[in-house]
């Protein structure tokens, strides 16, 4: 097992799988995912292909694919390596935000979105003086949890 193939494949199938779950990335890894399907299709194992699409986080049988594939054929290597470093050049990075939606004076839906989370909260506020206090301390606990998940 050559450890450059092993690497090649984990690469790829990491920007895949980042691209599956964040898309912001998508329009980057568009050539990869092409080729790879392509590559899935022509020789038989286009399941694997979507049963990865289906749970990215289960890319073991598709790394162990791609590994064989790279392997075995030195120019599907080159234009695997080539793609995986093209998106990765053109990936935006990630980042973790806080968006907030107030639904009334009374009360809110604060909703927390991260790289790996989303969450949503409702908080029933009975008054306006309790609202500001409310709403700082949401903040203040919504990248507390956010803190804790990095």
């Amino acid at each position: 097992m050559s450890m450059v193939a092993e690497k090649l494949a984990s690469d790829a199938v990491e920007v895949l799988a980042t691209a599956i779950v964040n898309p912001a990335a998508v329009a980057s890894s568009t050539e990869l995912h092409d080729l790879v399907r392509r590559w899935f299709r022509l020789n038989g194992q286009l399941e694997a292909f979507e049963a990865f699409l289906a749970n990215p986080g289960d890319g073991a049988w598709m790394r162990d694919l791609l590994r064989q594939a790279v392997e075995r054929d030195a120019a599907f290597a080159r234009s695997l390596s080539a793609a995986v470093d093209q998106a990765r050049a053109t990936t935006p990075p990630q980042s973790n935000s806080v968006h907030l939606y107030a639904d009334g004076a009374r009360g809110g839906t604060f909703q927390v979105a991260g790289r790996d989370s989303h969450r949503k909260v409702a908080i029933d506020i009975g008054g306006s003086g309790f609202a500001l206090l409310a709403v700082i301390l949401a903040i203040g606990i919504v990248f507390a949890v956010l803190a804790l998940q990095h």
